[in-house]
C-alpha cells in the first residue's frame, strides 16, 4: 500500500547562537543554507510544508514551497512543531525536518519515507546515535499537536518505544545541525559530527 508522506520543515527559530540570519547564510556554491536543506528533502519527498515566523522567511527564497507563519515562534520548537502538525494536509506520515541541516543526503530522506507507516515512528541512527529527521505516522499527530516544550517529540518517542523503527544510516549529516558559524565552517569541509560527550 502506498502512503501519502510529507515533510514538515521547522524554520521558525531565532538563530541567536549563530548571530544572524542563519538560514540565508551562503554555502560554498553561494546558495543559502536552507536552499540546500530544502533541495535535499525535495529530492525524496514530494510534499513539503515549512513553518517559519514573520520576518524570517523574507530572507530566503521559498517560492517553491508553502510557508506557514507562526506568530508565537518565541515559545520554542515544540510549539512550532505542534502548530505545524495541526495544519498538515491529510498525510499518512510526516518527516519532521530541521531547516538547519543542509548536508543530509536525499537517499536518507527516501529511506526514512519508505519505512514510515501511519502506525510507526522512524528514526535514523548513525554509529549508534539517533539523529534527524524523525518521521511520525499519523497515529501520533494528535499527540504532537499538543506539544509545548523545547523537547519536541522526544517524550512521545519515549512513550511509544514499541512503535519505533530505528534505521541505521551511513550518513553522518543526520547528526549535523548548524547552531553556530563554527558548526557551518566545520561541516562545510566534510568534518564528522563531534563525539557524544
Amino acid at each position: 500500500m502506498e502512503f501519502r508522506i510529507g515533510a514538515l520543515v521547522l524554520a521558525a527559530g531565532f538563530a541567536r547562537r549563530f548571530g544572524g540570519a542563519k538560514l540565508s547564510a551562503p554555502m560554498t556554491d553561494g546558495r543559502s543554507l536552507i536552499d540546500h536543506t530544502l533541495d535535499g528533502i525535495a529530492s525524496a519527498i514530494e510534499e513539503i510544508l515549512i513553518v517559519s515566523r514573520p520576518g524570517a522567511a523574507e530572507t530566503w527564497n521559498h517560492d517553491n514551497w508553502p510557508v506557514l507563519l507562526f506568530e508565537d515562534a518565541e515559545q520554542g520548537m515544540g510549539a512550532s512543531l505542534a502548530w505545524g502538525i495541526s495544519r498538515l494536509p491529510p498525510w499518512d506520515g510526516c518527516l519532521v525536518c530541521l531547516a538547519d541541516m543542509p548536508f543530509i543526503r536525499p537517499q536518507t530522506y527516501a529511506l526514512l519515507s519508505a519505512r514510515l507507516t501511519p502506525e510507526n515512528i522512524v528514526i535514523p541512527n548513525h554509529n549508534g546515535r539517533r539523529g534527524n529527521p524523525v518521521a511520525f505516522g499519523r497515529r501520533f499527530f494528535a499527540e504532537l499537536a499538543q506539544l509545548r516544550d523545547e523537547r519536541g517529540g522526544r517524550n512521545i518517542i519515549r512513550q511509544h518505544q514499541d512503535s519505533v523503527c530505528e534505521i541505521p544510516v551511513n550518513d553522518p549529516a543526520v547528526l549535523m545541525d548548524i547552531d553556530t558559524t563554527a558548526d557551518l565552517d566545520r561541516y562545510r569541509v566534510g568534518a564528522e559530527p563531534p563525539a557524544q560527550g
